[in-house]
């Protein structure tokens, strides 16, 4: 049984640091159950996250119980469950964009998907075959109730676009603009669109951009620059003079807002400073190579009976309808996963109310009963009573319903995403070509697909050669063995293999004991020894060799007991 990364008081704070801090890859953080014992595959988890998140595990008990202190309410992980925490969590740090999993319920692929979800990249490790591959085109409408649009490709060929690959808070009809552009993965005919993490640098101070009106009370409201940035307006910040905010903003507005910027501080929005003049900053994108999702001069309502049209696939969109960016990107509030989710607020928000109420009426009678008051005005404050219960069961009752909607619609995408990521690996890994060229341009495509562009510089693809016995010892791999071979030579060509625990990379000695001295080639090559696979009968090991000028020569891949260089 391994121990826990996070155990002491000291690695707690660290890690609450590190969740609500900026990161460049979400955070997988598994707790142990009351035992001690782990019950998702941790091994599965870093091994399928490797290079795309970060996977920590965590003690339950009083280091559980620290970080509880330490984060926002509903965040934290115990008792043997797990959670994925996206790179700007700490933006924005509700316990909604975190769902926490608990083992019975979920497993390993459902952390995956989470992580997945929070990152936008792809996991492949192959190039796209002629079935799969990149594609843009042009929204021509929506269908299944605004869950599926119909895309006009460059090339003329009309397909489907699906939410496959976005996170459950952009909707497909918020992401996509009817008659504005869309790339994205395109298998078979079926496009599949990417999301973008939202990038506030082109929202400079003064600038004037559209935001989206999510949450109105007289005293402020709640509007969006991206699903995932949300900003509250007060008072002093809606040109209302004495009046409530209720009187001039309403939930799917979508209004124009000049930026506010001090230094390093959290960005501000008014709406007092307008000049309805101004070039508007373009609004931002949800997905690579979409429209922006926000256009002036459309409603919530205009969205949801656009989304509610469906177009046919063969033909164009009237000339009326794709004039303009459609309301499905300019309010994002119409798709049903959107809505839904303001629906769960607001009745959150009655629920608390009602409570409140029931609270103080419950105080009022009973100091009632010790003032003795009329019988009538008791009676009265009962009834009420009585009545604030039975909407608040109605409250509790329609709140479960909409919890049940939005827990099986995220299932369906987990179950969707899933199914396209494991049809796609499987159509890629078969068209691998086991000879030298073959795995030359499989190793350089794997490194392109698992290092981000801004990572390249770090670890650069370097010089690297075959040696005589490499390629005949791939022969006895299937493919998978065959991607995990790829992958930790890959590890080893970059350097990157020095910082991953699990290659448990270390020099090759001439023999089993501790004092025997490294293997090292007439020429002054060093040999090195990375694990492909763990916990496995047989599990293959790596061989390669490091020559001067750090050219790395690939040697063998062989079983754990194979010690020959």
């Amino acid at each position: 049984m391994s121990p826990a990364d996070v155990r002491t008081a000291a690695e707690v704070e660290a890690l609450a640091a590190r969740v609500l801090g900026r990161r460049d890859r979400p955070l997988v953080l598994v707790s142990t159950d009351a035992e001690g014992l782990f019950h998702f595959d941790l091994h599965r988890l870093r091994m399928e996250l490797d290079g795309i998140a970060d996977v920590v595990t965590i003690e339950t008990g009083s280091a559980s119980r620290d970080l509880e202190h330490l984060l926002p309410p509903k965040t934290h992980v115990f008792g043997g469950a797990g959670r994925s925490y996206p790179p700007d969590f700490g933006d924005a740090p509700e316990w909604t964009r975190s769902p926490l999993r608990f083992p019975g319920h979920a497993d390993a692929d459902d952390l995956i998907d989470d992580a997945m979800g929070q990152t936008g990249r792809r996991t492949v490790e192959s190039a796209p075959t002629a079935s799969i591959r990149r594609a843009s085109g042009i929204v021509q409408g929506f269908v299944a109730d605004g869950t599926v649009a119909i895309v006009r490709l460059d090339d003329g060929t009309t397909v489907t676009a699906t939410g496959a690959l976005l996170p459950p808070e952009i909707p497909l009809i918020a992401a996509l603009v009817e008659g504005g552009p869309v790339s994205g993965i395109l298998d078979e005919l079926e496009l599949h669109p990417e999301p973008l993490a939202p990038d506030l640098l082109a929202l400079v101070d003064g600038a004037h951009t559209l935001a989206l009106v999510v949450k109105v009370t007289d005293l402020r409201a709640t509007v969006q620059l991206h699903p995932r940035v949300s900003v509250v307006l007060r008072r002093r910040d809606v040109d209302v003079d004495e009046g409530p905010v209720s009187d001039v903003l309403h939930v799917g507005d979508v209004i124009r807002v000049r930026v506010r910027r001090d230094g390093d501080a959290e960005i501000g929005l008014s709406c007092v400073d307008v000049d309805p003049d101004a070039a508007l900053t373009p609004p931002l994108a949800l997905v690579a190579g979409g429209a922006p999702w926000l256009s002036e001069g459309r409603s919530s309502a205009a969205s949801a009976r656009d989304a509610a049209a469906p177009v046919a696939p063969d033909a164009p969109a009237p000339a009326s309808e794709t004039s303009g960016p459609s309301g499905s990107g300019s309010s994002g509030s119409s798709g049903e996963d959107l809505a839904r989710r303001h629906d769960l607020n607001a009745l959150s928000s009655e629920v608390a109310a009602a409570r409140r109420d029931i609270l103080a009426l419950t105080n009022l009678v009973a100091r009632g009963g010790r003032s003795a008051p009329e019988s009538s005005e008791l009676e009265k404050l009962r009834a009420e009573n009585e009545q604030l219960r039975a909407s608040l069961a109605d409250e509790r009752a329609e709140r479960a319903k909409v919890e049940a909607r939005l827990a099986d619609a995220s299932q369906d995408r987990r179950e969707a995403g899933r199914a396209l990521r494991d049809a796609r690996r499987a159509a890629e890994r078969a068209h691998v070509d086991p000879t030298a060229d073959g795995i030359r341009i499989e190793i350089e495509r794997t490194w392109g697909n698992r290092t981000a562009p801004g990572e390249r510089e770090r670890w650069p693809l370097r010089e690297f050669s075959f040696g005589p016995a490499f390629i005949d010892s791939l022969d006895a791999l299937d493919e998978n063995q065959l991607s995990k071979a790829v992958r930790a030579c890959v590890d080893a060509i970059t350097g990157r293999d020095r910082e991953i625990p699990a290659r448990e990379l270390h020099r090759l000695r001439s023999g089993e004991g501790g004092d025997d001295p490294y293997v090292v080639r007439s020429d002054g090559a060093r040999c090195w020894r990375s694990s492909i696979e763990q916990n496995a009968p047989g599990a293959r090991r790596l061989h390669y060799w490091e020559l001067a000028g750090g050219v790395i020569e690939l040697s063998r891949v062989v079983h754990h007991d194979d010690t020959r260089p």
